[in-house]
């Protein structure tokens, strides 16, 4: 048996406890997504250093918290930088910190994360009747290439330009974690950058009808 199946095979058993995963399990289960992104990227062509970036912008997008603290610990005032070590493991904070996930929950939106990877398109494909319908409980759709779209701009996202450009895509929430939002797997989405941007603290909902007013008033103007 090939790795890449021995790795299918144990993602398909953990998958399998849905949302009452154990932490254990979870653990396991993010090491072989993260593997088989990794193998399955290589395969494709694509660049080991290029995908080592990708994996780790979804660490700490999803099991690690963006900066924590108000301000440096090296330069006092001043907002906390990278060289802070400004990252955490999320379950580590105060349950009430806005950027707060249990270890069960943030774990499952990385791997969410990776599923979403790999349904861009010019995404590698899965191996046949492998894990393509078992995340159902976890994303809206089967892991097959281009039927991942952008939450925000609701347009496909190529993974070949994500690979080239890490900085293309981030963690957005629909509903923000400055608004009460939480990070868990029903809230929180790649998106575009541009996307992130546009939505800025804002919902979904809350975007959706303040575009349609604007549109609406540019129609009337005219």
């Amino acid at each position: 048996m090939d790795k890449i199946q021995k790795l299918i095979n144990r993602i398909k058993e953990n998958a399998n406890f849905e949302n009452n995963i154990s932490v254990d399990n979870v653990r396991v289960l993010i090491k072989d997504m993260t593997t088989l992104f990794r193998e399955l990227c290589l395969q494709h062509g694509y660049d080991r250093r290029s995908i080592l970036r990708i994996t780790t912008k979804l660490r700490d997008a999803g099991r690690r918290s963006p900066p924590w603290k108000p301000t440096s610990s090296r330069v006092p005032g001043r907002p906390q930088d990278g060289k802070d070590g400004n990252r955490i493991k999320r379950w580590l904070l105060p349950n009430d910190h806005k950027f707060y996930a249990s270890e069960v929950q943030g774990t499952l939106v990385e791997v969410k994360y990776y599923l979403q990877l790999l349904s861009m398109e010019e995404a590698p494909t899965l191996p046949k009747n492998s894990i393509q319908a078992l995340f159902r409980w976890l994303i809206e759709h089967d892991v097959e290439p281009g039927n991942y779209l952008d939450p925000i701009q609701l347009i496909p996202i190529s993974l070949k330009e994500v690979i080239d450009n890490a900085r293309m895509i981030q963690s957005g929430h629909i509903h923000p974690l400055d608004r009460g939002g939480i990070h868990e797997p029903s809230n929180a989405f790649l998106m575009l950058h541009r996307s992130n941007q546009i939505q800025g603290n804002l919902t979904v909902d809350e975007l959706i009808f303040l575009m349609d007013a604007i549109v609406q008033r540019h129609k009337s103007k005219k």
